[in-house]
């Protein structure tokens, strides 16, 4: 999620999905938009090609020199035909890139501090062997390699995600937060879900400083209905957090005397390193296939006078987002794009072609979507009465349906019906996902409620969470059919027994914890998910116990953590993603409980975010860049950790749509079987 409100001053940052975004901290949050009439209608980019078998594709092959040692360097090649980009790492200098479509590329190699020339190369059906690569330092001896410009000193400003004036300065973490009464009250009531650079980075006034705690604390509460995710967070007896009137004072007296507005901006320096494997990146490939401009051709551009608020789909004319995705049946991925117009993509990974549908709303706004059983592509609208959208409270977001078959929208549904959430703006609605027998379960993230969608009977039911201010935010469903929920205002999990129609909460060893997206369920039953680093607190992967509930947890080795949700693989493997701190790289990262053994992968860009990661029977790990793609684009991403195991670029979910790590029950008679 994104800067929701640019042009407020000084307003409390947090992280839900960038690198750091900037809270709601006032009642005018409803930005205006200008809507010009859209095509509705599908929009297919070209005809579809034949899938080229892997065997027929390319490898090419070389070496990476420099002048002085270097370890695991990424080379990176863009195949500018298709758009289609590939990064390798470097195991003594050596390297391969394998599954290539022939066309024109440019090869570079970058390390710390180093980088090459571009080479420009062309790609045909066979090997290309002995492509030699020297890298030269780099003008910035510290700079992280990346496939796009980055630098610490300009990627928030250039994000748009926080107001921050560059250069970011660093320092270790006793001179950027002194010791005091207000730094334990930060470590432990504000770190855990902001991360500890969020308030060094954005100094601000003490009027300033006393609304953002003021927003937390619901002060505003008694005058309208909460309209952001962490309002009312910190409120008193309602609240899951206990803070007090000396802790608001401490806070307050410690903010404005250390980050006030004659402070630049800062962030800690990372003084426990991500430690990576150069052998296990040796062996591992990411391709990333962008989405640009062209996107949704014959489609007419929805102008915005919104300034990239959520109320507009998070994006300006010509910037595409996708946000997450998910794999079908036949080996295609399926992604949203939080674009102007709001779009559902497909990908064929093994030709490397897109096409596009635009939503019933072109300003919806999306967030997530999930397969169902029977191949539907469910989408959750997230912005029609949200945050400035302009539609008022008498359009909130809606339950899509879209037939991969028709390329129609079959449902447009009412996700409260009966009226049971009553508040306005009702708000977004988040993580969808779906069960053994087709229903299709969804999160109303700001009310506190979860909706289930029963496709047999063609009703829909809304249940409300009983913990006070409950933001559920991701979902998973396990193998008796039950839901979880992440509730992200107070770091529990929540299990909807839909056996029953009853709520359990389990609440982790940590606390209090962020689990943001949340959790994942193993083939075991199991339940997983990750908690972020809080300050000096290590990040953290915890897994419960169903059959005992017994948490155990696993410090994250590095600094500042931030695990955006658990996911996993065929083997059992736990995946999370994390976005980076501002001197360390975005990260996919992969824990394996039996040896105990974290491996982390650098992505392709410095800076990028992804809030999901989906899994295929053969390994592959897909994802997307989100805000991190080369201007104006984003992109579908995909890591093969062993680069050998690719015997096939199509991407086929473990146990059916939409992909879970355990066997799933017998779907609904009409439902298509979706084993592979």
């Amino acid at each position: 999620m994104r800067n929701f409100m640019k042009d407020v001053p000084n307003s409390l940052g947090y992280r839900l999905g960038g690198r750091v975004m900037t809270a709601v901290l006032s009642g005018l949050l409803f930005l205006s938009c200008v809507v010009l009439p859209v095509d509705l209608g599908h929009a297919a980019s070209r005809a579809a090609a034949a899938p080229t078998p892997v065997t027929s594709l390319a490898t090419v092959s070389g070496a990476v020199t420099a002048g002085k040692p270097f370890k695991w360097a990424q080379v990176y090649l863009k195949n500018i035909d298709k758009r289609i980009q590939y990064m390798v790492f470097t195991s003594g200098g050596a390297f391969r890139a394998v599954s290539l479509f022939p066309g024109h590329y440019e090869v570079t190699a970058r390390a710390v501090g180093m980088e090459s020339a571009t080479q420009r190369i062309v790609v045909k059906n066979g090997k290309i062997d002995n492509l030699t690569l020297a890298m030269k330092e780099a003008a910035d001896p510290s700079l992280f390699p990346s496939s796009v410009p980055n630098a610490t000193n300009t990627l928030f400003n250039a994000a748009g995600w926080n107001n921050v004036s560059a250069p970011v300065k660093f320092g270790s973490y006793d001179e950027i937060y002194p010791p005091g009464p207000g730094r334990v009250v930060l470590e432990n009531m504000c770190f855990s879900c902001h991360g500890e650079n969020t308030f060094a980075l954005s100094p601000r006034s003490e009027d300033a400083w006393k609304y953002a705690i003021d927003y937390m604390r619901g002060a505003f509460l008694d005058q309208r209905e909460r309209v952001g995710f962490g309002e009312g967070t910190l409120a008193g007896s309602a609240s899951n957090f206990r803070f007090t009137i000396q802790d608001r004072k401490d806070l307050l007296e410690y903010l404005t005397k250390y980050l006030g507005p004659d402070q630049p901006s800062r962030a800690v320096r990372t003084d426990v390193p991500v430690p990576f494997d150069e052998s296990e990146l040796a062996k591992a490939q990411l391709i990333e296939y962008y989405v640009g401009k062209e996107a949704a051709p014959g489609a007419k551009p929805v102008q915005s006078t919104a300034t990239g608020s959520e109320g507009d789909a998070t994006a300006t004319e010509g910037q595409q987002t996708l946000i997450t995705m998910q794999l079908d049946g036949e080996g295609n991925v399926w992604a949203v794009n939080r674009a102007i117009p709001s779009q559902l993509v497909k990908l064929d990974p093994r030709t490397g072609e897109q096409f596009f549908y635009v939503l019933p709303d072109p300003t919806a706004g999306v967030h997530d979507l999930v397969i169902g059983r029977d191949g539907t592509i469910w989408v959750t609208e997230f912005t029609r009465d949200f945050f400035g959208s302009g539609a008022g409270d008498a359009n909130p977001p809606r339950l899509l349906g879209f037939n991969p078959k028709t390329l129609k929208w079959d449902h447009i549904l009412d996700a409260d019906p009966d009226g049971v959430i009553g508040a306005l703006p009702k708000g977004p609605l988040m993580s969808p996902t779906v069960d053994s027998k087709g229903n299709v379960y969804l999160n109303w993230m700001l009310r506190g409620a979860i909706a289930k969608w029963n496709p047999g009977d063609q009703k829909m039911k809304v249940f409300r969470i009983p913990t006070p201010g409950a933001t559920p935010y991701g979902a998973a469903i396990d193998a008796k059919d039950n839901v979880w929920v992440a509730l992200w205002n107070g770091g529990k999990l929540g299990k909807f027994d839909t056996s029953v129609e009853q709520w359990t909460e389990f609440t982790p060893p940590t606390q209090p914890a962020n689990f943001r997206r949340g959790p994942a369920v193993d083939a075991k039953n199991n339940v997983w998910v990750g908690i972020w680093a809080g300050g000096p607190r290590s990040g953290k992967i915890a897994k419960l116990d169903q059959t005992t509930g017994h948490w155990t947890e696993w410090n994250i080795p590095h600094r500042g953590a931030q695990p955006y949700e658990a996911s996993v693989d065929a083997e059992d493997n736990i995946w999370f993603p994390e976005t980076g701190n501002p001197d360390s790289p975005s990260l996919i990262a992969r824990f394996n409980p039996r040896t105990e053994k974290f491996t982390f992968y650098p992505r392709l860009q410095f800076v990028a975010d992804s809030s999901r990661l989906e899994h295929t029977t053969d390994g592959a790990v897909w994802y997307a860049p989100r805000y991190g793609a080369p201007a104006g684009h984003s992109a579908f991403g995909v890591l093969y950790p062993d680069k050998d195991k690719i015997s096939s670029l199509a991407a086929y979910p473990l146990n059916g749509t939409p992909g879970y790590a355990f066997t799933v029950g017998t779907p609904a008679k009409d439902a298509k079987s979706a084993g592979h």
